[in-house]
């Protein structure tokens, strides 16, 4: 078994030209679907030239603007492969007491981008698709802003859910921001940004979807074997079974008291009459005007983050020939426990086995002296 291969390019963020090629080290990536995933790493500078490669990437004074944070990105390469491509958003050099130069790198995905463009001519949609024409409107109005098309392809299929949307100017609300109110709501979406290379370009998409990503045939990981740990946390700190959401104020009389508008408390019966007390919540969307909307917000937070939520995670071990990729969200992994923890039962069968959906992950290159490995985030599970 070999050991993967990484190469680390940055690049223009608007052009896609490269700039440099870097040897990193303390390398984490993670991606997530609907949210920006991170990146980290740094790189020592042992000499002259080390430091004039590094410097195409951290301008050494506010003169120097042609490139740096806030518009590079870092392409991921693994044998060859793309596996992430992140918007790089800080770059710090330090010198310690020993004379000795590092420079720390952080950053996030391409969907950190999103939240950083308002928007700033209102929007109106009227029982439109939420994803072939909402979600893939707010991408494409966002790219036709001046210096904002950062070459998204959109692959956004209608899904038949339809939505009215009203999003103001005055509201300064980003298209990310925006994009992930849309997508969680009750029956709503999934988006991601992949990179990936075709015929030697580098492509960058943006895919919406109904629980679509699933790409391939189960992952299997089992503890004794490639499961190096594994955790599974029960967290009741913002535990509800009560949901309602909390809107605009709608008010126009200046002679009145101005309230907001609310909508209608969810409560989720099936754990009251389960034995749990009432734990309310309420939610704020300080921009909706449509109850009905507030209604599917509080419905979504019922549905997906009643009681006691479970947030299993594993870190497993992987090769070179894994089936295994970031752009693989949304996949199915059967995950089997063995251990003191999850014995087996009186039949010699795992009293755990469970095929989980992966939501998100965190990758780790190997380095000298420790392996690859990835930790898996699977879909949340509620009580």
């Amino acid at each position: 078994m070999s050991t993967p291969s990484y190469r680390y390019v940055f690049a223009d963020l608007l052009t896609d030209q490269d700039i440099v090629a870097l040897e990193l080290e303390g390398v984490t990536f993670d991606r997530r679907l609907i949210q920006a995933g991170s990146f980290r790493a740094s790189i020592q500078i042992p000499n002259a030239d080390i430091a004039a490669k590094v410097r195409k990437i951290a301008p050494s004074g506010p003169e120097e603007t042609n490139t740096g944070p806030g518009r590079t990105v870092v392409h991921i390469y693994r044998n060859g492969e793309i596996w992430g491509t992140y918007l790089i958003w800080s770059v710090t050099p330090a010198g310690d007491e020993k004379g000795r130069v590092k420079v720390d790198i952080q950053g996030a995905s391409l969907e950190s981008y999103l939240s950083r463009v308002e928007i700033r001519q209102d929007l109106t949609y009227t029982g439109a698709d939420q994803i072939s024409e909402v979600a893939a409107d707010l991408v494409a109005q966002m790219q036709a802003q001046p210096y904002a098309d950062i070459g998204l392809l959109i692959h956004c299929p209608p899904c038949g859910i339809l939505r009215d949307r009203t999003y103001k100017a005055s509201e300064a609300a980003t298209y990310g921001q925006r994009l992930v109110e849309l997508a969680n709501v009750d029956d709503g979406f999934e988006y991601m940004i992949r990179s990936y290379l075709q015929d030697g370009a580098r492509v960058r998409d943006f895919i919406g979807g109904l629980h679509v990503f699933a790409t391939g045939q189960d992952q299997v990981w089992t503890r004794p074997g490639n499961i190096l740990s594994w955790s599974y946390g029960a967290d009741a700190t913002s535990a509800a079974t009560s949901y309602q959401a909390r809107g605009a104020t709608v008010n126009t009389d200046l002679g009145e008291v101005s309230e907001p508008l609310m909508g209608t408390a969810v409560d989720v019966d099936t754990l009251h009459a389960a034995g749990w007390p009432r734990l309310d919540k309420t939610i704020d969307y300080s921009s909706v005007v449509v109850a009905g909307t507030l209604d599917d917000y509080a419905r979504w937070w019922a549905a997906n983050r009643a009681g006691v939520t479970r947030v299993p995670q594993a870190t497993v071990r992987i090769d070179d020939q894994t089936a295994f990729t970031p752009n693989n969200l949304g996949d199915y992994a059967r995950l089997t426990i063995v251990d003191t923890w999850f014995p087996l039962d009186d039949n010699a069968k795992p009293t755990f086995s469970k095929r989980l959906r992966i939501v998100g992950c965190e990758v780790t290159p190997p380095t000298r002296n420790t392996g690859e490995t990835l930790k898996l985030i699977f879909e949340e599970e509620a009580a």
